[in-house]
């Protein structure tokens, strides 16, 4: 048995019908304005003169009156008059522009609830809540009382039980509603009730005071007023149901530890503070998020002088939250306990006292070091594409001029005797050219634009290929080990690629120990999921194959991580360096569609991690074809289209002194020409991508109308989507990337004469 309150839950929201007696507009307003900011459903009348107040009282039910103190022809006084007349129970409330003490206490004398001053206006939504209030204890206790009272009249006929106990427990009167407490009890008539009620009872008489308890029976719960009779020497208890008001409090309960709950299960910090940054509530997420030991501890903090980072922000934001009310979703800096910073994003509301000043904020305050981290990605992404683009563009502009110097170079050393003077010359220009056409390569392979002939590969065959070439490279004082999957799935890349992948991390882990150490190359089927993609950019969860390649090394610092794959950039002295080999890794992985992932700290070594689509079934791989095809010439006619001048009279010099005739146009409109006009047959088509009114596989479909089983060539120093999307030959397609030298164009050439031809 316990003791209840009698407060009521406050409904949510709040409907509140108000009759509002004012003549001044803007007073009406912002009246109005301050309820509905509390929460108050608010509909309400303005009356402006007696006879108006008279016809809306005798009208409706109001919930509450806010008068003017003086108005044009009568005044408040005048207006709690009616109210009496009425006989209705409405809180009167006072509303004046000025109003000194005598008045105000004759206004509380004649009927008003409260008065508030115009001047201090923010008052006003408190004590409504008083008197209304106020009203609610009094329906209560004259609905308690008048029940008490009928009760006691008509015990036999009341719903609600009714029971009389003399000062030792014995029940000596029940009424039929009590029936099913008196069997929960297990008594009767004459018997005595249980001890706790038996001890109230004789409380209750000894003190001639009435008391309350609470009793359940028959799913009902009942509230119980005991009321001694001094003289008799026994107590009346007096039941009403209170089912529905503790079904209420106990929502209401419930609502409450919901929300306490979702506060502090909240992934999120929430917390309040005050107008100088003093922390007055913390959830338990924000004090993690911030590295404190305890909310305790965070609460001795300051949210200006100790977490955000920068002071002068800390006091923009306070002006905000004045100026505005509230913000959403701005972003700051912030400092973890430890110093360490911390990037969140902010929404919130000002928190106002009863005069509307500011009494501090409540603060959603959201980690986005995740966002601000995909952000930085996606920076440093568009960065690489941006400089690739500018990179494919000068190798291509590069590569026509190199195949001019290597190829005449050729032509020269060809003439030059084995003594001859000049022949050293023209050696160190043709090295100097190969040299940039590596650079070229690498620029192309950092931009993506290189072509890439791909097959199924075991990924652990590769490695083992590569692996005696490794040995010789890394050194003596390099322990190189292999970590392989027995089952390891298929992938799709070209394994030249792949090799030089390899190859290029290898000396790169190398020259991370120059005291020696330990070199590492592993190969695994991964799965990564949601939770191991979503903070990298443009990575979908799935099924992969990693390659990883580890050293012990000196490792690497965030800021170097952070520009470890731009081209140029090396953290080798002068000389060293070219800064393209991880340029290179990066084009060729993110070409052949996968994604490279860099592990490292100082001093602790560092891991790349290569990961490539796993292919959905297994496929036996292509075999390897063996290079070194015959240089051999031969007597067919090709045609030649070029529209760069050097590259073309290059190319027919090399194909004529092999013993071919050939036929040179310098753009598709002359070449179209003369397939019309050639009597002869034409066995080839060697022609540029990339050239202006029409591309090469624009004009090889064109002159397929007039010259049917026509072979093809394609020659660029760029990569081109109409033949090679993405950088990858599309199968069937006969390419030869520039710079290209005397023999490899007169060994591909020979190779596409002598290829069957593709059915249709």
């Amino acid at each position: 048995m316990k003791k209840v309150q009698a407060n009521r839950p406050s409904p949510s929201p709040r409907s509140l019908r108000a009759l509002i007696l004012e003549d001044n507009r803007q007073d009406v307003e912002r009246m109005v304005a301050l309820l509905k900011q509390v929460g108050y459903a608010l509909s309400f009348e303005v009356v402006d003169s007696l006879a108006h107040l008279q016809q809306q009282l005798a009208r409706t039910d109001y919930d509450i009156i806010l008068a003017a103190h003086n108005l044009r022809a009568w005044t408040a006084m005048d207006a709690l008059e009616i109210l009496k007349k009425s006989r209705k129970d409405i809180p009167f409330v006072v509303v004046a522009g000025t109003l000194g003490g005598l008045a105000a206490v004759e206004c509380i004398k004649q009927g008003a609830a409260d008065y508030v001053l115009k001047n201090r206006l923010q008052r006003l939504p408190v004590v409504v809540e008083r008197v209304l209030r106020d009203k609610a204890h009094r329906e209560d206790a004259a609905g308690l009382q008048e029940q008490i009272q009928s009760l006691s009249r008509f015990p036999a006929e009341n719903p609600n039980p009714v029971l009389r106990l003399q000062r030792d427990g014995t029940l000596i009167y029940a009424n039929p509603s009590a029936r099913p407490l008196l069997q929960l009890w297990g008594c009767e008539v004459g018997q005595r009730v249980p001890a706790d009620w038996a001890t109230l009872v004789a409380d209750s008489i000894a003190s001639g005071a009435g008391k309350e308890v609470e009793a359940a029976c028959d799913q009902r719960v009942y509230s119980f007023i005991l009321a001694p009779i001094q003289t008799a020497g026994y107590v009346n208890a007096y039941g009403r149901d209170i089912t529905d008001r503790k079904r209420e409090e106990e929502a209401l309960r419930r609502s409450e530890a919901s929300y306490r709950s979702l506060i502090l299960g909240a992934t999120y910090g929430i917390f309040r503070c005050d107008v100088n940054g003093k922390f007055l509530a913390v959830n338990p997420a924000l004090v993690a998020m911030l590295g404190y030991e305890s909310e305790a501890d965070l609460l001795a903090a300051n949210l200006v002088r100790d977490v955000i980072r920068d002071p002068e922000e800390g006091v923009r934001l306070l002006q905000q939250y004045r100026q505005r009310g509230r913000v959403d979703g701005i972003e700051a800096q912030w400092s973890r306990k430890d110093g360490t910073p911390v990037p969140v994003r902010l929404s919130g509301r000002a928190v106002l006292d009863e005069r509307g000043a500011l009494e501090g904020c409540e603060i959603i305050a959201e980690d986005a070091s995740e966002h601000w981290h995909l952000e930085e990605q996606l920076r440093r992404a568009q960065k690489m594409e941006a400089v690739g683009r500018l990179a494919g563009g000068v190798a291509h502009d590069f590569n026509n001029l190199l195949t001019i110097v290597m190829g005449y170079s050729d032509l020269l050393l060809e003439r030059l005797g084995a003594t001859d003077a000049m022949r050293a010359y023209v050696e160190e220009i043709k090295k100097a050219g190969e040299r940039a056409a590596s650079l070229t390569r690498q620029l192309l392979a950092f931009g993506r634009r290189q072509v890439l002939a791909p097959q199924t590969l075991d990924l652990n065959t590769v490695v083992t290929n590569v692996d005696k070439m490794l040995r010789r490279l890394i050194g003596e004082n390099i322990q190189l080990g292999t970590v392989l999957e027995p089952e390891l799935g298929w992938v799709k890349a070209d394994p030249g690629q792949i090799e030089q992948v390899i190859l290029n991390l290898a000396l790169n882990a190398r020259d991370a120990m120059p005291q020696g150490g330990q070199l590492t190359l592993e190969t695994a089927n991964v799965e990564l999921n949601q939770g191991d993609t979503r903070t990298r950019v443009s990575v979908l969860p799935g099924r992969y194959v990693m390659l990883a390649v580890s050293d012990s090394g000196v490792g690497m610092d965030a800021e170097t991580q952070a520009h470890i794959f731009e081209p140029f950039f090396t953290t080798k002295e002068e000389g060293k360096g070219t800064g393209l080999g991880l340029a290179t890794v990066y084009g060729i992985v993110k070409q052949s569609g996968g994604h490279i992932w860099l592990y490292s700290e100082p001093n602790h070594g560092t891991s790349f991690k290569i990961y490539l689509p796993r292919l959905a079934e297994a496929a036996q791989p292509v075999e390897a074809i063996s290079p070194g095809a015959p240089l051999a010439g031969g007597s067919e006619t090709i045609l030649l289209v070029e529209d760069e001048e050097g590259v073309r009279d290059l190319a027919r010099r090399i194909l004529e002194l092999k013993g071919y005739k050939v036929i040179t146009a310098s753009n598709p409109t002359e070449a179209a020409q003369v397939c019309e006009r050639y009597e002869g047959p034409i066995h080839l088509l060697l022609t540029d991508v990339v050239m202006p009114t029409m591309s090469g596989p624009q004009l090889a479909e064109h002159v397929a109308f007039l010259r049917p089983g026509l072979k093809v060539l394609y020659i660029s120093g760029y990569t081109d989507n109409a033949i090679v999307p993405h950088g990858i030959l599309e199968e069937g397609v006969q390419f030869l990337q520039k710079p290209f030298t005397r023999d490899s164009l007169t060994r591909k050439v020979r190779e596409v004469l002598e290829a069957p031809q593709p059915t249709a």
